[in-house]
């Protein structure tokens, strides 16, 4: 099994890689249920253009389920809308994977978004309608309010989370991850250690892998009979980069929320899982 040198983890010759397609599925679960009580899977493809800042990134989402199936009710059908007019979406990377720019596309959204609530108010009337139109004008109205509604997006965490970093001599490197857990509301911040695996795996990708530290979970993540009982948290993830172009080929990330019992036993509480794995 071949090595890699942690020198040299930051994303290279990207030129010439074209397209990555990805499932994602996005599972909540409920105490020590074995079935998720939510889930939304969709497709998403990022292509690379080179750009005069780096490489201009144009991220899609395309046929989102909700709970396996296509959207039927009013708020799944609501925000299938948002989805197909915010994307695709681009921005610029440069070879670290880090956002130079801002959404590049602003006006090309702004024109989806207009067309598809002219669809939508032909279709639907009332209050519910226009609040819900009216929320969508401001989150779309400006480049800047639209950078800030997409770091409300797990899979916008998690690609852009820092894996190419001066590590340790022990491959190991003190790190937070942002999460948006909490509808609405800005990432949470965990802290906690990342790790290289110096070993290429077995099907050509170089492992990256965070834990978060323990802390007390938000009184908003908790469900209602255990906001009055002190309830922990922790994530973990674990990035797969391919070799060649240290680009992002699988993800994998788990938030616990459990109640301690004891110094050795966690009840489980809520679990939340993030998979991307790549198709092409």
């Amino acid at each position: 099994m071949s090595s890699v040198n942690k020198e040299k983890i930051f994303i290279s010759n990207l030129t010439g890689l074209g397209m990555r397609s990805y499932g994602v599925s996005v599972k909540y679960y409920e105490g020590t249920e074995f079935n998720p009580h939510k889930r939304i899977d969709y497709n998403a493809a990022i292509t690379l253009a080179e750009h005069e800042s780096g490489f201009l990134m144009r991220l899609n989402k395309q046929e989102v389920f909700f709970n396996q199936h296509e959207p039927d009710t009013i708020s799944e059908r609501f925000a299938a809308v948002i989805s197909r007019s915010l994307y695709p979406v681009e921005t610029v990377i440069d070879g670290w994977g880090k956002q130079v720019a801002g959404i590049v596309n602003h006006q090309e959204i702004l024109n989806r978004w207009e067309n598809n609530k002219r669809q939508l108010l032909e279709k639907y009337e009332g209050p519910v309608v226009s609040d819900f139109t009216a929320a969508a004008d401001r989150k779309i109205a400006t480049s800047s309010l639209l950078q800030r509604s997409m770091d409300y997006d797990l899979f916008w965490n998690l690609f852009f989370h820092p894996k190419y970093m001066a590590y340790s001599e022990k491959y190991m490197q003190p790190a937070d991850l942002y999460l948006s857990v909490i509808p609405y509301r800005s990432p949470v911040r965990f802290p906690g250690m990342q790790r290289i695996i110096p070993q290429v795996t077995e099907y050509g990708s170089i492992e990256v892998k965070f834990v978060s530290e323990e802390q007390e979970a938000p009184e908003e993540l908790l469900p209602e009979a255990k906001k009055e009982t002190p309830c922990f948290m922790k994530a973990t993830v674990s990035f797969d980069l391919d070799v060649k172009h240290h680009f992002a080929m699988h993800t994998n990330a788990v938030l616990e929320i459990y109640q301690q019992e004891g110094k050795y036993t966690a009840i489980p509480v809520k679990k939340l899982q993030f998979v991307m794995y790549q198709m092409m």
